[in-house]
């Protein structure tokens, strides 16, 4: 009995350290605010994109301050503050996932949903249009080390046909104290004869970023995968520098023309496998003869109990490459 009350009191214990997550010390920014400060922070570096003005730069600054002022934070405050969530990415990924949702829900209330990215957003993985991307959607990237890059492989599978597009996009967002900002995405494709394609873009600035991988009208793809890399440039450890990445999405275009073909060449294969029985003549059971018989009289059946059948041994069919 006591052994049994000591079971329970520890699974009790464990069940409550594990249930209280540690609160945010008191001197950084609480969470909720945060987030609060972040969502302002990206409306107005939108908004600073839109002064079309010859000193950008200060644009973005005098409108990152006007968010601090709102909030009454101190640029000391919020630094000392990201420095904390560095820390804690999981805390400032849960953060920012709140921050995207708000940003699409007031895209859609600004009647901007249907872009590059929420056009997409509705296509299942079948389809000649089809978001295939079954990786996580969202990350959270900061130039160091283990957490300045992300690395991802695609299944390739007998639903991709010769002539397939592809184009890889997602939301990216910078916080970026100094310096210059500089993403790297790379995706790699392997076709048949073991012809390789690597495409790669560079990201500098917030917003939506897109990747297209051309068709490959001769030969059919075996393999694909890339990267997300996020360059810290010269500056050091202490610089807030952070890229929240949402929404990833990888859109293949079948070309129907060739699908078509493809579909077909796999057709004609296939009735080759199942055996060419053109020119064998219909056997005849010993003892009948068919003479005279219209297209609609049944076969006669033989001595045995059933109709004559042919099966047709199997057929080798050689691959070509």
């Amino acid at each position: 009995m006591k052994h049994s009350l000591f079971i329970l009191l520890a699974i009790s214990a464990l069940a409550t350290l594990i249930a209280c997550k540690p609160s945010v010390p008191k001197e950084f920014i609480q969470p909720g605010d945060m987030e609060d400060i972040l969502y302002d922070y990206h409306v107005a570096q939108a908004m600073a994109s839109e002064e079309h003005s010859d000193n950008m730069n200060f644009e973005r600054t005098k409108y990152f301050l006007a968010v601090l002022e709102k909030h009454g934070v101190t640029q000391a405050d919020f630094d000392s503050s990201m420095v904390y969530y560095y820390g804690h990415l999981d805390r400032l990924k849960d953060i920012y996932l709140e921050v995207n949702e708000r940003l699409s829900d007031e895209a859609k209330v600004l009647g901007t949903s249907v872009g590059s990215i929420g056009h997409y957003s509705q296509y299942s993985a079948f389809g000649d249009t089809a978001n295939i991307w079954n990786n996580r959607t969202d990350l959270l990237l900061i130039p160091y080390p283990t957490m300045n890059r992300f690395d991802f492989t695609v299944k390739v599978d007998t639903s991709f046909y010769k002539g397939d597009s592809f184009m890889f996009q997602f939301m990216s967002e910078y916080i970026w104290q100094s310096g210059s900002k500089e993403a790297t995405v790379c995706i790699v494709t392997k076709y048949e004869g073991d012809s390789i394609i690597q495409t790669s873009n560079h990201i500098s600035v917030s917003g939506i970023s897109q990747i297209r991988v051309p068709a490959n009208r001769e030969q059919k793809l075996k393999e694909m995968y890339g990267f997300i890399y996020l360059s810290g440039g010269n500056n050091d450890e202490t610089t807030r520098k952070l890229m929240f990445i949402s929404q990833m999405q990888l859109i293949r275009f079948h070309n129907k023309d060739l699908k078509n073909e493809t579909s077909k060449d796999s057709l004609q294969t296939d009735s080759l496998q199942r055996g060419d029985n053109s020119r064998k003549p219909m056997p005849v059971p010993t003892g009948d003869r068919i003479e005279g018989r219209s297209s609609n009289q049944p076969v006669p059946i033989g001595n045995g109990d059933s109709q004559h059948r042919v099966d047709a041994g199997p057929v080798s069919i050689k691959e070509m490459r």
